[in-house]
């Protein structure tokens, strides 16, 4: 039996040992976990202090070093943040540039990085906002409408701008037909005719 009790006795004290093991480890980890705690919330109170102290001279008497470091590292800290900012920006402009955009005003392709439009001159911000111009028509320095101004084609019988009809010469491919040959009805029926340079000539004259 002394045997056995001595067998007995080396295991209890082997798990007695092997239990205060693991509440020593336990216990290491809460102490851990308490320091973390305790560190964090004497960040904040630091901070807070900080923010409350840093205009009191009388205060911040004998820890300038301290005071100073702080400043120098949120002045570090927005400077990184500002190239951050400036990094996304470019980004952004990239993507646009990448992307590109119609010019508003004649319909080339642009892009971001594009100061002017290459079909028009138009400045890129004004591409970007006005209203598309009206195309200028081929035969612009032909024959007007004298309701409204619009350009006439030859052998246009109304105006394609006003509606008003339209009472003039035929015009062939290689006449010269000015604008005092062109006879106009406004909408209330009246006529007018428009001065202008010479008359082709008519018939055989």
């Amino acid at each position: 039996m002394g045997f056995l009790d001595n067998v007995t006795s080396a295991v209890n004290r082997g798990t007695a040992a092997a239990g205060r093991g693991a509440d020593k480890i336990k216990l290491n980890a809460r102490i851990c976990e308490l320091n973390r705690q305790r560190q964090n919330l004497a960040a904040q109170l630091g901070a807070s202090l900080y923010e409350a102290t840093r205009g009191d001279a009388a205060l911040t008497a004998g820890r300038e070093a301290l005071y100073d470091g702080i400043a120098r590292i949120d002045a570090e800290r927005e400077e990184c943040q500002r190239q951050i900012a400036a990094i996304d920006e470019q980004a952004a402009a990239a993507a646009t540039a990448a992307t590109g955009f119609a010019c508003a005003v004649c319909g080339a392709h642009m892009t971001g990085a594009d100061l002017f439009c290459a079909g028009c001159g138009t400045p890129a911000e004004k591409a970007r906002a006005q209203a598309p111009a009206a195309p200028t028509p081929a035969h612009a320095a032909g024959p007007a409408c004298a309701s409204c101004g619009a350009p006439l084609g030859a052998g246009d019988m109304f105006c394609m701008s006003c509606g008003a009809k339209v009472a003039a010469l035929a015009v062939s491919a290689g006449a010269g037909v000015g604008a005092s040959e062109l006879v106009a009805a406004t909408g209330d029926g009246s006529v007018t005719v428009t001065p202008g340079g010479e008359s082709a000539p008519k018939g055989g004259e």
